[in-house]
């Protein structure tokens, strides 16, 4: 499914994209969550409370998260649509699961997973595809499982003419993006901002998890 539209959002240009740079992506970024930093903690303190399940990496990449999960004793199942990303993550996380997927059509049953981490895979949907994509995320997550969204701060979007096509890059204020999630039906719980480190895109990092609220039991 190529969910072309209106919008210019084109899956196949994010997937020629992402799949020319998939060696040096790895290289860069495969190695990322092996050693604590803020980001480690921040996961840490976010994932704490999960029910049973494994935890979906949404747009994998080399499954640096994946790696992260299970070090931490959780099965992790790594999606992307790009095959150079799987094959890398293949190679650096040979215990994950990994499908190639689109995170606008997730190819896993309602309420299957723990929970979710998004880390810089939500930013090439154009902003009106974003709701959307958080709610089918909800969709998969068990009651009082949790999503992490990590991405990029600002307010807008832009169109960037790379190699493998046009894509867009979307960013979101903190309070933006935490009302997009309570909007789905899923509860902000922790927020960190973190300036870019060298190598990184020129603008703060946004971390931010929200857990889908628990069914009340009948009597």
């Amino acid at each position: 499914m190529d969910h072309a539209g209106g919008d210019g959002y084109d899956m196949q240009a994010v997937r020629r994209v992402y799949d020319g740079m998939a060696d040096d992506y790895a290289i860069r970024f495969g190695a990322e969550l092996r050693e604590p930093d803020s980001d480690t903690e921040f996961l840490d303190a976010a994932l704490a409370d999960l029910p049973d399940g494994p935890v979906l990496d949404v747009g994998c990449g080399p499954a640096q998260v994946s790696g992260f999960l299970i070090r931490r004793g959780r099965t992790a199942i790594g999606i992307d649509l790009a095959p150079g990303m799987l094959a890398a993550a293949a190679r650096l996380v040979p215990q994950a699961k990994l499908l190639a997927a689109d995170l606008l059509a997730l190819p896993l049953r309602p309420a299957s997973c723990a929970g979710a981490v998004a880390s810089y895979s939500l930013h090439h949907l154009p902003r009106g595809r974003l709701g959307a994509a958080l709610a089918g995320l909800r969709t998969v997550i068990k009651p009082g499982g949790v999503l992490v969204v990590i991405t990029h701060a600002g307010g807008g979007e832009e169109w960037l003419d790379l190699a493998g096509g046009r894509v867009a890059l979307s960013t979101y204020s903190p309070g933006e993006l935490a009302g997009l999630l309570r909007q789905c039906g899923l509860v902000p719980e922790l927020m960190r901002t973190r300036p870019p480190r060298p190598g990184e895109y020129e603008a703060d990092k946004i971390r931010i998890s929200a857990r889908r609220k628990r069914e009340r039991e009948r009597i």
